[in-house]
């Protein structure tokens, strides 16, 4: 039988309750609510590092941020690691990406995103169509703008010094070209022609990375009416959050406002997953194919008075959304709702195609469970971040009941999350949670043991 063809599909700073199938009915979500009903979804999906590079080396190597060495954002991606790229080549398979990978750092001496192709050979991809954000620099997608609509470059492109920080969450403001002319239509659309064009006898391995709706938060007009700014939720803010917040004042139609353009940005990705399913289908490939979408990590949004990513490690950072696509295999509408990391998904999808995994993959294949095998997933998840500028260096730890921080002081932190205020009262001081304490400093070492990196391997006696 022929290996099934794969679309890996990310977003970039997708919460998990941006989908309506989730149980979030504000959102506007068809396509996901489809591909959920007729999919395999995992509920509890968390990712191995808060930030963009870090996570989505950990998701392309299947190793932890330890592993692979990219802590936080700015770390290159060692071209010595073994991606899902080079994993699916070397067994057969043409490796293919279009739109974002973030492997290299956006900015830094001599980075040209004019030679993006020449900068990310080495990570396994035979084809690659580049574009890190949607804009700023002169790439694919805007070589593309200036080819197709030279008179729209100036409005595609957003402010490069606004668009670095937080502050970005509130930089809002209407798509200034044709909808056909974003960078979420752009990659949609390299995407189908890809499926359209593609006679290659071998199966192929494409990913798709969407920039949105990380900020800056510019979607066409046409996505922001679609969201009543009066149905649009407040977000979650304890009073004690809001005495620890930068943006204690901001107003609540400031904060429906941010989340109304936000919101826009992921029913846009939404309806141009339509299109991708649909070039599926029209080319015939639908039968063999197999689609998984996820993403790199998520957003505040204003929950506990925080907007934007990084080590606070709140799951409205951690959990993402992540789904396993191809009802000619899989059971339809199966939730799982174990514990799964996101490194586990590389080893799902290569166990899925019978595709061998290089030495040193630290995720575990759950394919078990999305065939309904088994309930059972992991007992926690691990996440890591350090960052050798600001000296921040967290271990968390997250069960199904509580979540535990180690600092790199010794400085400790305890939530349970059966609490009515999720995250927002640290209990590791309470006397009634000592014990609590000691079982998760044992649980993490034990953890951090099992995550040591098991390359290079023995080889020898002596």
């Amino acid at each position: 039988m022929k290996k099934p063809n794969v679309i890996f599909i990310t977003t970039d700073q997708q919460r998990y309750d941006t989908i309506a199938a989730n149980g979030y009915p504000h959102m506007i979500t068809p396509t996901l609510d489809r591909m959920i009903a007729e999919g395999v979804n995992l509920d509890n999906c968390f990712i191995q590092s808060p930030v963009c590079m870090s996570s989505r080396a950990s998701i392309w190597t299947g190793r932890y941020p330890q592993n692979h060495g990219v802590t936080t954002n700015g770390i290159q991606l060692p071209k010595s690691e073994v991606t899902m790229a080079h994993t699916f080549l070397q067994n057969g398979y043409h490796t293919a990406n279009i739109g974002k990978l973030h492997f290299v750092p956006h900015k830094g001496e001599g980075r040209d995103h004019r030679i993006n192709a020449t900068v990310y050979s080495g990570y396994g991809y035979e084809s690659n169509l580049i574009s890190e954000a949607p804009g700023p620099y002169p790439d694919d997608y805007v070589s593309w703008v200036e080819r197709e609509a030279p008179q729209y470059v100036d409005g595609v492109r957003y402010r490069l010094a606004q668009s670095i920080g937080p502050e970005s969450m509130f930089d809002l403001w209407d798509f200034h070209a044709p909808e056909k002319i974003h960078n979420t239509a752009w990659v949609a659309g390299q995407t189908c022609e890809f499926l359209r064009s593609y006679r290659d006898p071998r199966p192929f391995f494409l990913t798709v990375g969407f920039f949105y709706p990380h900020p800056p938060l510019n979607p066409p007009r046409e996505y922001v009416e679609l969201y009543d700014p009066g149905v649009v939720p407040l977000p979650a803010q304890h009073p004690d959050d809001m005495q620890r917040s930068k943006y204690a004042n901001v107003t609540q139609d400031e904060w429906r406002q941010m989340r109304r353009y936000y919101y826009a940005l992921v029913t846009q990705v939404d309806r141009h997953l339509q299109t991708i399913l649909d070039t599926v289908h029209a080319t015939g490939t639908a039968e063999n194919t197999l689609m998984v979408f996820m993403s790199d990590h998520g957003e505040m949004l204003g929950d506990h008075g925080e907007i934007s990513k990084g080590p606070s490690n709140y799951d409205e950072v951690l959990h993402v959304p992540c789904l396993f696509y191809a009802p000619w295999m899989l059971p339809r509408g199966r939730r799982i709702a174990g514990l799964v990391e996101s490194i586990d998904v590389f080893p799902t999808i290569a166990d899925l195609c019978g595709v061998r995994l290089e030495a040193g993959v630290k995720g575990k294949s759950i394919v078990a469970a999305l065939k309904g095998e088994t309930d059972k997933t992991r007992d926690d998840v691990l996440v890591e971040y350090k960052d050798t500028r600001t000296g921040v260096n967290v271990k968390t730890l997250r069960t199904s009941r509580y979540k535990y921080y180690y600092y790199g002081d010794g400085y400790e932190k305890l939530y349970d999350l059966a609490a009515p205020d999720q995250e927002v009262f640290d209990c590791a001081a309470q006397p009634e949670q000592q014990d609590t304490i000691q079982v998760f400093r044992k649980r993490l070492l034990t953890r951090l043991m099992q995550a040591q990196d098991d390359l290079p391997p023995k080889t020898h006696d002596w």
